[in-house]
């Protein structure tokens, strides 16, 4: 809405899509726009996104040449390929797009990668609570020396990361079927100390992800 020639910024509250006969008509002198851009908390997520992706570019370029593709690009390709959608052909897609190699697609060595955050983004419970005032959401951030995202083995058995730390000193797990879902501290025994993102190779024969615990032994 102000140009960049005019000391204009690239923030959501200095931005407005137009066709391109308006935005013709726009520099042109013809008409004036009477709005205001989106502004506030949303603005503020907006600009750290472009901030993370311009500084996650300049990283890579440091380590070799960086190209980058459009998603409709990649989908084009992978139609022309006539390949299923799939995180991995994706991939290979997005690799192989401005080369045109054609990279047979393996099952081997396929890993779930999931970000489990240490403190949660909620900090206080919505509505205050009488006589209390604003309650935190995390209570226990720590239990016997345990804290979330810890991996552990429960009952020597089950490899687990934590989920959060309930008020009676439980630890939390994430639901599986057949696999305890809270254990009291004694039956655990801390593998790992907490990292935000966990790998998990994925067993073909079954959607389930299978935690290889030989890495832990």
């Amino acid at each position: 809405m102000i140009f960049r020639s005019r000391g204009g910024k690239d923030t959501l509250s200095n931005l407005l899509t137009l066709c391109e006969t308006c935005h013709a008509a726009l520099h042109a002198g013809k008409i004036t726009l009477h709005t205001q851009g989106v502004s506030g908390f949303l603005d503020q997520i907006a600009q750290r996104t472009m901030q993370g992706k311009r500084y996650l570019y300049e990283m890579l370029r440091k380590t070799g040449t960086l190209e980058t593709v459009y998603g409709y690009q990649t989908a084009v390709y992978r139609k022309h390929l006539g390949l299923p959608k799939t995180h991995t052909i994706d991939g290979l897609c997005i690799a192989t797009l401005l080369t045109g190699e054609v990279i047979p697609v393996s099952q081997d060595n396929h890993y779930s990668i999931t970000f489990r955050p240490r403190q949660t983004r909620r900090q206080y419970y919505d509505l205050p609570r009488k006589g209390q005032g604003r309650v935190k959401y995390q209570v226990n951030e720590e239990g016997e020396g345990f804290r979330k995202g810890d991996i552990v083995k429960v009952k020597k058995q089950y490899i687990k990361q934590i989920n959060s730390i309930y008020s009676n000193g439980y630890l939390a797990f994430k639901r599986l079927k057949g696999e305890p879902n809270q254990a009291k501290p004694k039956d655990c025994r801390l593998l790992e100390r907490g990292k935000t993102m966990i790998w998990e190779p994925i067993d073909e024969g079954s959607s389930r992800k299978i935690k290889d615990s030989r890495e832990f032994q």
